[in-house]
């Protein structure tokens, strides 16, 4: 036998089992995420297509790898030079890049679970964190996960050197002039078959993200695309421009549309959108505390475990305050939430909002410090993750309370303390602000409903699962926190305003954008309102916490921000985002625009049938098309151009 059809046969093992390891991994992530799918009746059909697409794209990667080994090995093949060394170097070349492949698909199965989307270029800004993310990564909760992944690695290594000893160990001949004639032509052949798998396709374009596409059902869509080509995909755009709706629409038509939407009259600064905001009377010099719940989708709302509400107090809180039930978080990032509700500014998909380079805005913590407010900031864990100690600081938070403020054993896990014991330390500095007879701006960032679950004993079998059992005990925790907070004289002069740092994407999803991941409640209390309870059906989103908060304070100011006062104003539509699509939605309609695929989606949120009706209802995709893509574009225009100060 020759050595050129020995080597063959040796990539072609290689590569046939780095695709059974591939479509293993697929078949992981459908079962993991069997709870999300919808249109059960034709599950089968869906899998089956999704997987054969799948291995197109795990075709795609995997020849992205054969390539230099498949050229420069049959080169040498031919040339009678293949040497055991040379085989030991492309076996340690195929284990280095495989393994960097099925780490970023065992990682992608929990990524997907929580995001409903595969990991991009977003991800790795938590990177910038390395000792924080460390941490998170190799938490003991995900061990079982790691110790799968190495052994999976290890296993292919394994094989990938017994092919390799196989084909040096078989009896070759070699390779004469006159074999040449019909070689060159089979390697030639073999060189053109392995470009064809890397550019996916025998059509005009070559294999993208827009191929998995094929159905109605996001997650069968979704679930073809092999993660490493989408995270290739992710960079690649972020290195053109990580904000491509900006094509879509002219800047100045963008802008003269949000101040058009925002009544903005101002003539003296044309390309700003400030709005003097005059209040009559007395200002109230209340305080105020907002809490950002982690990861809470008003979906949660709605759970009950035996006859009983998951979250019975906030349910019960919502009965004595002012509730905007259709309320969305701007993304699906803990810096997007804090950024939006505290300064009113939306994030730009992929980038996160607190970058070394801090941007500055007014919002809440400027205008209440301005007014003679002390501003805190309380959070369990580690104040560096997300930039988050410089980006507060330079945005008008006096205190911040994290990790490095707590005692050794009350902290759990790498997330810090739990949510009791953030808001019973938080409820004492309180106390101190009072006793000075300061009024304050406290925040609270909750994280305990942030997997990993750490469920206290008392908790454990409250619900259906550890989810269930978590929830409960945030609710708890803001139950106790209002108990302790009553018992205290500033509590009757206090707004209280709780609300998702973002939502999750629970139960089956019909969308391509999950909606619950920001359909998030709002729930604004206090003891000074006299006309709660209410129940806000117009929409809002994050952004227009603090121009509400404000006008719930009537303080005077100058509203630069995207947000409008909930109390006074009305939205015609809500825009919100997560890292690689667009999200607008009034009453009736949901309009999705996918940034990965360029394409436009519209769905009547009354038809059951959840059918793509971009091509039949042009006129309302385009209304809510420029309503969401002139914000955004918008919203960067003003970041960039340092006009959010």
């Amino acid at each position: 036998m020759k050595k050129i059809v020995v080597l063959f046969r040796y990539l072609v093992s290689v590569h046939l089992t780095a695709l059974i390891i591939l479509s293993l991994f697929r078949i992981f992530l459908f079962i993991d995420n069997l709870s999300k799918i919808v249109n059960v009746d034709s599950t089968a059909y869906l899998l089956a297509n999704a997987l054969f697409i799948g291995i197109k794209f795990d075709n795609l990667i995997s020849s992205y790898v054969l390539l230099l080994p498949l050229v420069i090995t049959t080169i040498l093949a031919l040339t009678n030079k293949v040497s055991s060394k040379l085989i030991t170097g492309i076996n340690i070349f195929f284990i280095t890049f495989y393994s960097l492949i099925f780490i970023i698909s065992a990682a992608d199965i929990p990524y997907f679970s929580y995001f409903f989307t595969h990991i991009g270029i977003g991800a790795f800004d938590w990177f910038k964190f390395g000792k924080t993310t460390a941490a998170l990564i190799f938490d003991k909760a995900h061990f079982k996960d790691f110790i799968s992944l190495i052994l999976v690695c290890c296993l292919f290594g394994y094989l990938v050197f017994r092919y390799g000893k196989k084909m040096l160990k078989t009896e070759t001949t070699t390779t004469q002039k006159n074999d040449l004639i019909k070689y060159i032509p089979i390697t030639l052949l073999a060189w053109g078959i392995c470009f064809i798998g890397v550019r996916g396709s025998f059509q005009r374009y070559p294999l993208n993200t827009s191929f998995a596409y094929f159905s109605e059902n996001s997650f069968f869509n979704q679930l073809g695309i092999n993660p490493a080509f989408f995270l290739f995909k992710s960079y690649e755009q972020s290195t053109k421009k990580r904000n491509n709706v900006n094509n879509i629409i002219d800047q100045d038509v963008a802008l003269m549309f949000v101040k058009s939407e925002l009544g903005v009259k101002n003539t003296s600064k044309p390309q700003t959108i400030n709005r003097d905001v005059k209040c009559v009377g007395q200002p109230l010099q209340a305080n105020v505390v907002v809490v950002l719940m982690e990861s809470l989708s008003s979906v949660y709302l709605d759970w009950e475990y035996k006859g009983r509400k998951t979250l019975p107090f906030l349910n019960s809180l919502i009965s004595k305050s002012y509730y905007f039930k259709n309320f969305y978080s701007s993304g699906v990032h803990t810096n997007n939430g804090i950024v939006s509700s505290l300064y009113g500014f939306p994030p730009q998909f992929n980038e996160p909002m607190m970058n070394v380079d801090v941007t500055k805005y007014t919002g809440l913590p400027y205008w209440l410090s301005k007014k003679g407010y002390e501003t805190l900031f309380f959070v369990t864990s580690n104040p560096q993750y997300d930039n988050m100690n410089s980006f507060l600081r330079e945005n008008h938070i006096n205190k911040l309370y994290s990790l490095y403020d707590f005692p050794s054993d009350k902290v759990v896990n790498n997330f810090g303390v739990q949510d009791d014991y953030l808001f019973e330390f938080g409820v004492n500095k309180l106390n101190d602000i009072a006793k000075a007879n300061k009024p304050f701006l406290a925040t609270f960032l909750t994280v305990s409903h942030h997997a990993p679950f750490i469920v206290p004993p008392k908790f454990k079998n409250s619900g259906e699962n550890d989810e269930a059992d978590i929830l409960s005990f945030a609710d708890y925790s803001i139950q106790n926190f209002m108990a302790l907070a009553a018992k205290e004289k500033w509590y009757k002069n206090t707004i209280f305003v709780f609300l998702g740092d973002h939502g999750s994407v629970v139960g089956p999803q019909k969308f391509s954008m999950p909606l619950s991941e920001n359909h998030i409640p709002l729930i604004v209390f206090s003891p000074l309102f006299k006309d709660a309870p209410k129940v806000f059906e117009q929409l809002g989103g994050q952004i227009d916490v603090y121009p509400t908060v404000m006008g719930l304070l009537n303080e005077s100011y100058t509203n630069n921000s995207l947000g409008v006062n909930l109390m006074k104003e009305k939205r015609t539509c809500m825009f919100f985002m997560n890292d690689n699509q667009l999200g607008c939605i009034n009453n009736d309609y949901f309009y999705i625009r996918n940034l990965a695929t360029s394409t436009d989606e519209l769905y009547n949120l009354r038809d059951s049938k959840v059918k793509n009706i971009a091509d039949k209802e042009n006129e309302t995709l385009e209304t809510l098309k420029k309503y969401g893509v002139s914000m955004s574009v918008t919203a960067s225009y003003l970041t960039k151009n340092k006009m959010t100060y």
